[in-house]
Formats: C-alpha cells, structure tokens, sequence
C-alpha cells in the first residue's frame, strides 16, 4: 500500500516533459550516436529524479490547503498515507541519487540543483504570482535543454533556448487558461490568477505562439543548422509543427474537462495526427 502511494508521489506520468533533454541530441543530429544516445537518456533519468523529488516537495508544502481539498486530500501526503517524515527522506532520496546520476559531467549535475533550487522558490513564494510564475517553468525547461547540451558536450543554441523558453510560456499560460474556466465553473480561484480574465491569458497565448513559430523558422533557416544538417529543406518542417501549434490553440479554445494540455496529447486524434505528421517529415528531411 505504502509502495503505491510512493509510485503515484512520483508522478511518473509527467516524466515525458523530461524528453525536452532530448533535444539538442536530436537538433545536433546526434540521435543514432550510440555514446551520446546513452549520455543524454542518463541527463534524462536524472531530471526524472529531481522531478519527482519537487513533486514530493510540492505535496509537502501545500499539505495543509490539500487536507481541505475535496481531489486533493487523497493524494498520499494529504492524506497521512506517507507520513511526513517518509516524505522529507524520499525528497532527500530522489535528490542525492539524480545529483548522482547527473554526476558524470558537472554542469548537467549542476543543471539539475539549479533547478531544484528553483522549484525551492517557485514552491514557497513566486507560484502565486502572475507571468513570474509561468516565467519560472519555462526556465525549469531551459534548464533541460542546457542539461542535455551539457550531458553530450554541445555548445547551446540561442535560438533553441529562445524557441524552449516561448513553447514552454505557451502551454504554461494555454494551461492556465484551462485551469481559468475550470476554476470558475468550480467557484475557485488560483493565487495567480486573481483579477486575471480569460482575455488577458489569451493575448499571452497569441504572443508566445507566434514568437514559437517565429524563432522555430528562423532556427530551421539558421546557416549553422543547414550546415550540421547538411541539407537546407528542414524548413518544411515548419509546416508541420504550425499545425500542431494551430491544433492546440483550437483544443484550448474548446476544451473544459481537463486543466493539462499534455492529456491533449493522448487524446486528440488530429494532434496525435500532426505530431506524426511532423516526426516523419523531419526524419525524411534528415535521411532523404
């Protein structure tokens, strides 16, 4: 029972966000190089670790606002399942072991601390404040890109830490638009959300799909990409991925039983269609 409750703390399903380590192995064009392939899923394993270590920390400090929710209180921690003891050593655990996992190069393991560190703050304080808050994960993600450049020692790209930092802000703010109808039709209100109208997040939504798009083109149209690539047709792919961004811009107009664009992903069949769509068409430009 006890083992349960730690599986379901870990929150294992949100470890694909922890993929986004993955790209610069992927943009570099490293992905069938056997050593960096092996390099970069460690970096990964160990975001996986620190992730599930901030889960942890996360559930413990809203322990008291979670006891009074009537979803919340069920979680593990909330409901005394996993004392608080428990979960202060699992914290402790999950961080030492992906300090030691990530130990292999220095600044992915310090990539890693940092964003603890960050999460540290998030938790107690900047979480409850608007665009700070949004600010703070799409630098959780800047982080993974840096920490999978570091795993297989790749100089970072500005214009791939520029087009992360913008997708990132697009969902995060597409997901507190969902969380906005959700929380009003339930007579709720987040922190961060006070005196926010839906319109407002809208025109945050706009500007960071656009900026995405924008700086997803100019990447693909870089000289230094074509010249790694070796071909100068991965601007095709740009047709592709406006789709999946046209695809979620529609799913967040439209959609109200869940407050997390990545559900989005597992059941939307024409957005499953367009990443498809997309993942061949850069396989096909890289090979053919």
């Amino acid at each position: 029972m006890i083992l349960a409750g730690i599986i379901k703390t870990l929150k294992i399903k949100h470890y694909v966000k922890n993929l986004v380590v993955l790209v610069p192995l992927i943009f570099s064009l490293n992905i069938f190089n056997p050593k960096l392939f092996l390099m970069a899923l460690t970096a990964v394993l160990g975001f996986c670790f620190v992730s599930s270590a901030v889960y942890v920390m996360n559930d413990l400090v809203d322990i008291d606002k979670d006891k009074k929710h009537p979803i919340k209180s069920k979680r593990p921690i909330a409901s005394g399942e996993i004392s608080k003891t428990a979960a202060v050593l699992l914290m402790l655990f999950l961080l030492i072991t992906s300090i030691l996992i990530t130990g292999f190069n220095k600044l992915c393991m310090y990539s890693v601390l940092v964003y603890f560190l960050l999460n540290i703050i998030y938790s107690f304080k900047l979480k409850d404040v608007f665009l700070v808050d949004a600010t703070c994960i799409a630098l959780g993600f800047i982080l993974r890109i840096l920490a999978g450049c570091f795993a297989i020692s790749v100089i970072p790209s500005p214009l791939v830490i520029l087009m992360t930092f913008f997708i990132s802000m697009f969902f995060t703010f597409t997901k507190r638009r969902l969380e906005l109808k959700l929380l009003t039709a339930q007579n709720e209100e987040r922190a961060s959300l006070k005196g926010i109208s839906e319109q407002e997040i809208s025109k945050f939504i706009i500007i960071n799909a656009v900026l995405s798009v924008s700086f997803y083109i100019t990447y693909m149209l870089d000289k230094t990409t074509i010249m790694r690539a070796g071909t100068e047709y991965l601007y095709i792919t740009v047709i592709p991925f406006t789709l999946i961004i046209y695809r979620l811009l529609f799913l967040s107009d439209t959609k109200l039983d869940d407050d997390d664009p990545l559900h989005l992903f597992k059941k939307d069949k024409p957005l499953l269609f367009f990443i498809l769509f997309y993942l061949v068409t850069f396989i096909f430009v890289i090979i053919f």
